[in-house]
C-alpha cells in the first residue's frame, strides 16, 4: 500500500523543488498541513532539505533521490 510519503517522495523525485502547496497539489494529498508534516519528518530523517525559495516560500529538496 502507497503512503502519502511514499506520494511525496515520488513527486520530488519527478519534480524537485516544490513548496508544500505545490508538492500536495502534484503528490495528490489532500492536505497542505500533511506534507508540512512529512517534510518536515523527512527533514529530521536526513532525507529533504528545506530551505527558503526565491519566491519567499520553503521548497522541499531530497538529499537522495
Amino acid at each position: 500500500m502507497i503512503t502519502n510519503t511514499d506520494r511525496v517522495i515520488e513527486t520530488l523525485r519527478r519534480s524537485p523543488r516544490l513548496d508544500d502547496d505545490e508538492l500536495a497539489r502534484e503528490a495528490g494529498v489532500e492536505s497542505r498541513q500533511e506534507v508540512n508534516q512529512i517534510c518536515r519528518y523527512l527533514e529530521i530523517l536526513g532525507r529533504l532539505r528545506r530551505t527558503r525559495g526565491p519566491g519567499g516560500k520553503i521548497i522541499n529538496i531530497l538529499i537522495d533521490p
